[in-house]
């Protein structure tokens, strides 16, 4: 009798484990009866663009700022130039004046170097490279124009201006001289 009892156990065992093995979710078969027998589009090709008519759209080109077109003032001929010069950034030099992490002291830097400045045509600027304000100024192409720029600004009470590698315009808008203005 013990022999039947153990066959009995692990007979009923096997079945416990392969019915807990078993999954419980229903395997589903898809219906191919209520399918289309021909697939139809994944989207609606009835609409047409070309039936809208809007004409009425317009767009106007925007004026770059890294280039800005400047009329040239005159030609060795007398007369104003028909092509105008655009002014681009282009690798070129710059004398630094001062670094500040302050805002308004770089402004108030760049008013006091715009009155010492005035008669020397040069672009003065504030420039902001995290988390300095930079102040810089003239548009010079090669070395030894920043150099003369650089003493001039030493001569002018700036004793620590140096020259920086940066980009500068081309045909920069500089603030006439006192001679010029009337």
């Amino acid at each position: 009798m013990m022999d039947w009892k153990k066959g009995n156990l692990l007979v009923l065992g096997v079945c416990v484990v392969m019915l807990s093995c078993a999954t419980t979710r229903k395997s589903v078969e898809p219906d191919t009866r209520s399918a289309p027998s021909t697939p139809g589009p994944a989207y609606d090709e009835s609409f047409d663009p070309l039936t809208l008519q809007d004409e009425d759209l317009s767009f106007e080109e925007a004026a770059s700022p890294v280039e800005r077109e400047q009329p040239e003032t005159g030609t060795p001929g007398g007369e104003a130039a028909a092509r105008p010069k655009v002014n681009r950034l282009i690798n070129g030099f710059r004398v630094q004046l001062l670094a500040t992490k302050d805002i308004e002291t770089a402004t108030l830097a760049k008013k006091e170097a715009e009155f010492t400045f005035a008669g020397d045509s040069v672009g003065i600027y504030i420039e902001f490279d995290s988390p300095y304000y930079k102040l810089r100024i003239g548009d010079c192409r090669t070395r030894e124009a920043a150099e003369q720029l650089r003493d001039l600004a030493r001569s002018k009470g700036y004793p620590q201006a140096w020259i920086v590698r940066t980009r500068v315009w081309s045909n920069p808008n500089l603030p006439k001289t006192a001679a010029e203005n009337p």
